[in-house]
């Protein structure tokens, strides 16, 4: 018998349910507005200094945004005194409305089709998020997370500018202070003061209004902590900070009163007078303890980034890392005693050892704070322990170090922490001992047995600093070989170039060290640390940290890093890759296709979407893996996400976080290989390629090179098999059959080269010919001219010449390509010549005649780019580079088992279509004279007429591919 649940019963069975989460939540509210008048609310809730309103309907509930922006004036309505500052729509599946009302707690309490969207008010009007899916667990849980709910019209980027123009003023005034120059040597010291103040500042005001009495100490007990007043003096704040300090709250307070205590009046006055107004404003909106603020402020401020290669993760993206790495399904977390404060305290060890500002840290914290309220336990005690003891940070930027301790203290601040185990590693060479940071707990390194240290912003000496709530104690720093979780976005830096150091120029990668003797030392310690490790100098400190977690992962502990994508396929990444392989179980890895791109304007660095950093246009993926016991073997499957678009707000991430982890065991995958698509609430986020780990190898995981899952598997299906349509299309590596010319540092390097280079297309100008640049507007056909010439270099060995100019080709392979403007993957010359950085010689090792020409023709081919883009390196969007070491082993047509006749045919395709010009990859399909190319490869040269058509298809969907169409 069909039932009648209504409305009001689901609103207060939906309320009660949301109380037993932790939600102070009543159902059918009455509220009013500012002229009085009562409206009335399906839910309120009452959260923080605010409230939040709910309307709910029976799906399919067309109109319900419409009526909750009508019916809930945000700007004006107030519920216990509290405003309300931001809607959720809640809807009903249609199914409940059928159900007895006996059954309906029940039935919600088990329905995971609950759809909810937020909407937030600015200009008296409601924007509305995305709709996302889920239980009403999901709904609470983005209810708790205070890095979602923001507060009245003032968004996070408002006060990331607000904050940043009061920085960039007060710093004005602070810069004719000399004192300030001792601060810290690597960033802007006026700056970096005015940072630390209104830092201090803002969280006076927070403590002031949020702690307990009973967190005072005698002799303080039941005294108020002061709010910083406008019109006070600096000898005012420095008592006040005097009693902040003698209470707690070192990390924030000591550095502040210090630098305060320096500057001279009226300088200090006039400083504070900018400060003081924004910190008030920042701290009434509640918004500021719910993201990572002075992080963003603080990565705009750093100059030693340049230096450091440090990335700030994106608040969205650290939700998505961490949302996944503390994925339930995981044995680890199911045997975590979330109820027991002291085990908490003393057995979980969760660790990034390149912390900067703490947003991993923070991230980390609101999944352990999910956990504490499902047990239903008062918090305060289980979170001060996982404060004090379980979130362990490193990094060697001081400043870093100093916001990482005060992010972490914004999550309590209603009782005094006596520490957190945030330490500032030594990163420099003191009495020509070189410490390397974080990678001094390298087993392997010279420094393993670390030192101690004094204080935050003097230059580093060469010990490690704990700070604590009272204090900067000296201590043996250690990193636990038992962690749960090892969460990092760490440094990239690299060695540059191909090669061994014979061939190549070197990145600074020490260059925050200004000695060059020191900077030596630095690269020869880190040398010394990483041989016969995974890790790789040229792959960059990013294998170092991957290779540092794995020593300090405990069995069935996690891994969840932001690496640079060339992880993925870069030849000197395969290590690490073998690594993980053996070791883990891979369980994501996220990439992001996502083609926009933020210029660069004042006070904001430039961003393209396709990292999960801000301030970076380096692509990036996310890798989330578990430690295996290495006796087992990997039996699941590899989940390749591939995003159309990143997140842009935590709340979106966290719905995507739920869509990723939803229905996702590997019971239901049936092949080796599985695509699906990413749905969020009826928008389509991505797709994802499921892959038997087993069937992985350490050669590039090419999953994620394309958007449309058809187009990688197809592709892959067709390297691995050489099945093409109705035939087979003989496919070998590049080094079997041809030997790649020198590396571009061996021919022009200012030290080491052979020759110099002079670009010109003047055929009696003096030297050797050469192609050098590429030009997409000169380089329009498969024939080419040479546009340099090589100068023979004096006092180099005539003979070494001699033996270069031998590996001259008449081919020449594209080091790089443009893949929007470009033309040519490959080109001919008339004469034989020397290819130099843009370009690399190939030549045949069983020269035939006709081989040279069919190979021009295949790697210009559809087939030959979609072999070549899914094999190379893809730094940024839009763009691949097939260094010498992957151009070896790229996969092309064997031109030694062509026949006579065949390679006569490719030929005589050459000559028709060389010198007719082609047009940029990016029109594949609009191109005549590359789909002529194409039909005459399969059906003139290799005899599959069939595959004629199948090659149309691929080369309409790669025509679709952000990778092909972007330009960046």
């Amino acid at each position: 018998m069909n039932g009648n649940t209504t409305e009001p019963t689901l609103n207060t069975h939906l309320a009660q349910l949301l109380r037993r989460m932790g939600l102070e939540a009543e159902s059918e509210q009455r509220v009013r507005d500012a002229s009085g008048r009562h409206h009335q609310v399906d839910v309120l809730i009452e959260l923080d200094d605010d409230a939040i309103a709910l309307e709910a309907e029976f799906a399919p509930a067309r109109s319900v945004r419409d009526d909750a922006s009508k019916r809930l004036q945000l700007s004006s309505l107030y519920w216990r005194g509290l405003p309300v500052t931001s809607a959720f729509t809640v809807v009903y599946p249609e199914a409940m409305r059928r159900i007895p009302e006996s059954d309906a707690a029940d039935a919600l309490a088990h329905t995971h089709d609950l759809a909810f969207a937020q909407g937030t008010c600015a200009d008296s009007v409601i924007a509305w998020r995305p709709s996302q899916t889920g239980s009403v667990r999901d709904l609470a849980e983005t209810l708790h997370n205070f890095w979602v709910h923001t507060s009245q019209a003032v968004n996070i980027q408002d006060m990331v500018d607000m904050a940043s123009r009061a920085i960039a003023t007060a710093a004005e005034t602070l810069a004719r202070a000399p004192s300030l120059r001792q601060i810290e040597k690597d960033s802007d010291p006026s700056a970096t003061c005015a940072l630390i103040w209104l830092n201090a500042l803002l969280f006076q005001e927070i403590l002031a209004k949020d702690l307990l009495p009973e967190a005072l100490t005698a002799p303080h007990t039941g005294r108020l902590l002061p709010r910083p007043q406008t019109h006070e003096g600096s000898a005012d704040l420095l008592q006040q900070w005097d009693l902040i300090l003698s209470i707690n709250w070192y990390p924030i307070f000591d550095v502040a009163r210090k630098t305060l205590a320096e500057i001279s009046s009226p300088l200090d006055v006039q400083a504070l007078g900018i400060l003081k107004p924004c910190a008030k404003a920042m701290a009434e909106n509640q918004a500021i303890r719910r993201h990572d603020v002075m992080g963003r402020i603080f990565h705009r401020l750093l100059e030693s980034r340049k230096y450091l290669a440090t990335n700030y993760t994106t608040i969205p993206a650290a939700v998505l890392l961490a949302g996944l790495a503390f994925d339930d399904h995981s044995p680890l977390w199911g045997a975590v005693k979330w109820d027991d404060a002291e085990r908490l305290g003393k057995f979980l060890r969760i660790v990034d050892p390149a912390c900067g500002s703490g947003t991993l840290l923070m991230a980390a914290t609101q999944e352990i704070l999910k956990r504490l309220r499902r047990t239903q336990q008062e918090l305060d005690g289980s979170l001060k322990a996982v404060l004090e003891n379980s979130l362990i940070g490193f990094d060697v930027v001081p400043g870093a170090v100093h916001l990482t301790a005060t992010t972490l203290s914004m999550a309590e601040t209603r009782q005094v922490l006596k520490g957190i185990p945030i330490y500032r590693m030594p990163h420099d060479v003191n009495n020509c001992i070189a410490r390397l940071g974080s990678l001094d707990f390298l087993r392997k390194a010279p420094n393993y047995t670390n030192a101690r240290s004094e204080s935050l912003f003097p230059d580093p000496e060469q010990e490690a600093v704990r700070v604590t709530g009272t204090g900067e104690q000296l201590h043996d720093s250690e990193m636990s070989y038992e962690c749960d979780l090892i969460i990092s976005n760490p440094p990239y830096t690299r060695a540059g170039g191909p090669g061994g150091s014979d061939n190549t120029s070197w990145n600074p990668l020490f260059g925050s060290v200004l000695s060059s003797k020191d900077q030596e030392r630095m690269n020869k310690a880190l040398r010394k640390t990483l041989d016969g490790t995974p890790a790789s100098l040229y792959a960059g400190l990013g294998s170092a940290f991957v290779t540092l977690a794995d020593e300090h992962l405990k069995i069935g502990g996690r891994l969840a890093f932001v690496l640079p994508a060339t992880v993925l396929t870069g030849s000197r990444w395969s290590p690490i890759r073998e690594l993980l392989l053996d070791r883990y179980d891979i369980e994501w890895v996220i990439v992001s296709h996502d083609d926009r791109n933020r210029t660069a304007r004042a006070g904001l660095p430039g961003r393209r979407y396709v990292a999960f950093s801000e301030s970076t246009r380096i692509a990036e993926t996310l890798i989330v893996a578990t430690r295996r016991n290495d006796l087992e073997k990997a039996n699941g499957w590899t989940r390749f996400v591939n995003l159309r678009r990143i997140p842009d707000e935590p709340i979106a991430a966290m719905g995507l976080v739920r869509a990723l982890l939803t229905d996702r065991t590997d019971n239901d995958l049936q092949k080796d290989v599985e695509c699906s698509v990413i749905d969020l609430a009826g928008v389509e986020w991505g797709e994802i390629i499921a892959v038997r780990q087993q069937m992985l190898d350490a050669g590039p995981w090419a999953h994620t090179t394309f958007i449309q899952s058809q187009l990688a598997t197809t592709t892959l299906d067709f390297l691995h098999s050489q099945t093409f349509g109705s035939g087979q299309i003989p496919l070998t590596t590049l080094e079997t059959i041809c030997d790649l010319g020198p590396y571009h540092m061996q021919i022009k390097n200012p030290t080491q080269g052979l020759f110099d280079i002079v670009e010109t297309d003047d055929p009696t100008s003096m030297g050797e010919p050469a192609v050098w640049h590429h030009s997409e507007k000169k380089m329009t056909t498969l024939k080419a001219a040479a546009n340099a010439k090589l100068r023979r270099k004096r006092g180099k060995s005539r003979a070494e010449q001699d033996k270069m100019l031998e590996q001259a080709s008449h081919l020449q392979i594209a080091a790089e390509l443009g893949h929007a403007p470009q033309k040519l993957a490959a080109i001919y010359t008339e004469e034989p010549m020397l290819g130099v950085s843009s370009w690399v010689s190939l030549k045949m090792k069983n020269p035939r005649d006709g081989a040279e020409e069919v190979l021009c023709l295949w790697l210009n081919s559809t087939l030959g780019l979609l072999l070549r883009i899914i094999h190379a390196n893809r730094p940024y969007l839009g763009r691949s580079r097939l260094p010498h070491e992957l151009a070896r082993t790229l996969r092309v047509i064997d031109v030694n088992r062509l026949t006579d006749p065949q390679l006569q045919m490719g030929k005589q395709i050459f000559a028709d279509l060389a010198d007719k010009p082609l047009a940029g990859f990016a029109k594949l399909t609009a191109d005549p004279v590359r789909r002529a190319l194409d039909h005459r490869i399969t059906a003139d040269l290799l005899a599959l007429p069939d595959a004629a058509t199948t090659v149309e298809q691929l080369a309409k969907m790669l025509a679709r591919e952000p990778l092909l169409t972007t330009r960046h």
